[in-house]
């Protein structure tokens, strides 16, 4: 098993990449509302305290990007979950993209 994880810059993009998602036979994902610290340091200042800043960011809820988890059951599912998401978002090296990683996992709990 593995963890797919997308951070993901082109929020326009989440519908299309959940309905390709599971058709590349990814059975279920979670999005969670997200914001980077070099984002909240950006916007408000490095010389802003970082927990003022952080709280000051969850009072307004305004999130900047969608945070994408995945736990795969197969190499293969992943590898087409991954080319999925690399033809709809693009290189990833380009700045303002999103972010992704995989993780193998030993075991996970609590699935279908």
């Amino acid at each position: 098993m593995y963890l797919l994880i997308l951070v993901l810059e082109q929020n326009s993009l989440l519908p299309e990449i959940l309905e390709k998602l599971l058709e590349a036979g990814v059975t279920g994902t979670t999005v969670l509302n997200s914001v980077g610290m070099g984002r909240l340091l950006a916007q408000y200042g490095k010389d802003s305290p970082v927990g003022q800043v952080v709280k000051e960011k969850l009072r307004k809820g305004n999130y900047t990007n969608k945070t994408l988890f995945a736990v795969i059951r197969s190499e293969e599912i992943l590898d087409r979950a991954v080319d999925t998401i690399n033809e709809l978002v693009g290189d990833l090296e380009k700045p303002d993209t999103g972010i992704m990683f995989t993780i193998k996992l030993d075991r996970a709990f609590g699935l279908i």
